[in-house]
């Protein structure tokens, strides 16, 4: 008889913050991962990865590697879910300067019904914000952006990156939009919801730069009808709006998906 189920499959690396704290690089990479393919409602259930480094006989790029292992394996042993295969890529330098130490995993996720997977946030809907661990600017693409590189990361709480993970993956059948905020912050995640969905939004955000771009720690947007609010227990949630209208945080929705593109 025909079935439903599905697979859910996402790749994500965090090579400029593991370049700042390689351990909580190859967390950051693994828990992206996880999350990517919750919001499409699949229960993660193995990775894979890319391992890509500099010259490992020098002392400091052999540390980078070892952390960004106990990082990556720290997340796994949280998640409850193993590394099944991979490979490295080893001695990327150009004139003795090695590139970014960059983990790079893959997740794959068991979709229960593929029929209930999340899309576009609809006319009415309530915008949600789940969060785990802090924000912090450190290592972001802001920072990046807009200044130098440089600072400490803030510390990952995995037990609430676990729950994040599960909450998405329980929670997304019931969504009609959900989508993880990564590199660029949760502005950058609602304009991408918004492109997706043609549709704008009345948002209520803090004037404040960490809120809209700050990355590192999870944090995903959830759409839903009013009436389904109720049914999105066990993890806090942050009200942010309402979607409808054809701007977003004072932009055209057209305006954005132009820049975007």
């Amino acid at each position: 008889r025909p079935g439903y189920r599905g697979l859910a499959v996402s790749l994500d690396g965090q090579g400029r913050m593991t370049s700042l704290d390689p351990r909580t690089g190859g967390s950051l990479a693994v828990l992206e991962a996880a999350r990517n393919v919750a919001c499409a409602g699949g229960e993660p259930v193995g990775f894979t990865d890319c391992l890509n480094f500099g010259n490992p006989e020098k002392p400091e790029i052999a540390w980078e590697l070892a952390e960004a292992i106990e990082g990556m394996a720290l997340a796994c042993e949280a998640l409850g879910v193993p590394i099944v295969s991979g490979n490295v890529s080893l001695y990327n330098e150009t004139d003795g300067r090695a590139i970014h130490p960059t983990p790079v995993v893959g997740c794959v996720g068991l979709v229960p019904d593929v029929r209930a997977v999340p899309a576009a946030w609809r006319e009415g809907d309530v915008i949600l914000l789940a969060g785990a661990s802090p924000v912090s600017l450190t290592g972001s693409e802001y920072q990046a952006r807009y200044g130098e590189v440089g600072g400490t990361l803030p510390r990952l709480e995995l037990a609430a990156e676990v729950s994040l993970v599960e909450f998405l993956w329980r929670a997304a059948p019931s969504c009609s939009l959900v989508h993880d905020a990564s590199e660029g912050g949760l502005a950058v995640c609602v304009a991408e919801a918004a492109i997706f969905s043609g549709l704008g939004a009345k948002l209520e955000l803090p004037e404040d730069a960490r809120a809209w771009f700050g990355e590192a720690g999870g944090q995903a947007v959830v759409a839903c009808a009013p009436e389904t609010v109720d049914r999105l227990d066990g993890f806090p949630l942050r009200w942010l709006g309402v979607v409808g209208g054809e701007r977003l945080l004072g932009i055209p929705v057209a305006e954005l998906a132009e820049a975007h593109s």
